[in-house]
């Protein structure tokens, strides 16, 4: 299974799974029958307002044409309204994201959809719809088609590789208070590691391992305290929380 890992502003890593070419094709077509339904529910409509008149006529034919104007920026604005997802993604829990951790936004959403011409459509003049898609997401390993490679996204699926609670992120309130600003000398690596120690420590209810580590995190930043190790080493992780949040 491919993962991507998505850097986030709260000093943290989310690793998700790469959404497989199946799940995609699945989540096209679910989005292909709801624009089959939508063009053929205006045909319906407008196919009765449609007279001998030439001009009625003519008015039903501009009619059906803005009509379908939805329909071919489909893509596009339920990305952007939803978020990243159309209605099939949402269905088969896909999200379309940046790779460089930042919110997806109408330009990449732009890019993506005009080059659906070459991902999907300009495919189906030489062999299938979608070949060069296809081809494109099985040769790589970030779930990329062309439009995504351009764009700078991928499609993942919204599921955690790792739980949100193996990350360093501890959820800290606006008035919250420091208590070792010396926490600054640690670096994201060090609080990773320091997370990791102090979860199996406590998980095994070993004082010894978590007093070692309490220890160390006093040597290297100056710190000077006479709390208990499990509560200072909490502490340590809501400072450091706190002070790099942004």
């Amino acid at each position: 299974m491919n993962t991507i890992i998505i850097p986030t502003t709260q000093n943290i890593e989310l690793e998700y799974p790469v959404a497989e070419a199946g799940d995609r094709i699945v989540a096209g077509l679910i989005d292909i029958g709801i624009l089959a339904a939508y063009t053929w529910f205006w045909y319906w409509v407008l196919d009765g307002y449609e007279s001998y008149d030439s001009f009625e006529g003519y008015a039903s034919d501009v009619l059906y044409q803005l009509a379908m104007l939805p329909a071919l920026t489909y893509s596009l604005w339920t990305e952007s309204w939803l978020q990243g997802q159309t209605i099939g993604k949402r269905v088969m829990n896909l999200r379309t994201i940046r790779l460089d951790g930042a919110s997806a936004g109408l330009g990449e959403y732009l890019i993506r959809w005009l080059l659906r011409i070459v991902d999907i459509w300009l495919s189906a003049m030489v062999a299938m719809p979608g070949l060069v898609a296809v081809i494109a997401l099985i040769s790589g390993k970030k779930g990329q088609r062309l439009g995504d490679m351009a764009a700078g996204t991928s499609v993942v699926k919204l599921r955690l590789v790792a739980d949100f609670s193996e990350t360093i992120f501890v959820e800290t309130e606006e008035t919250y208070e420091v208590s070792f600003p010396e926490v600054r000398k640690l670096s994201d690596r060090d609080i990773s590691i320091l997370k990791e120690v102090m979860d199996a420590g406590h998980k095994q209810q070993n004082e010894a391992l978590l007093a070692r580590l309490s220890q160390r995190v006093m040597t290297v930043t100056g710190i000077k305290t006479d709390m208990e190790p499990g509560p200072f080493l909490s502490t340590v992780l809501k400072d450091y929380n706190f002070l790099f949040r942004d």
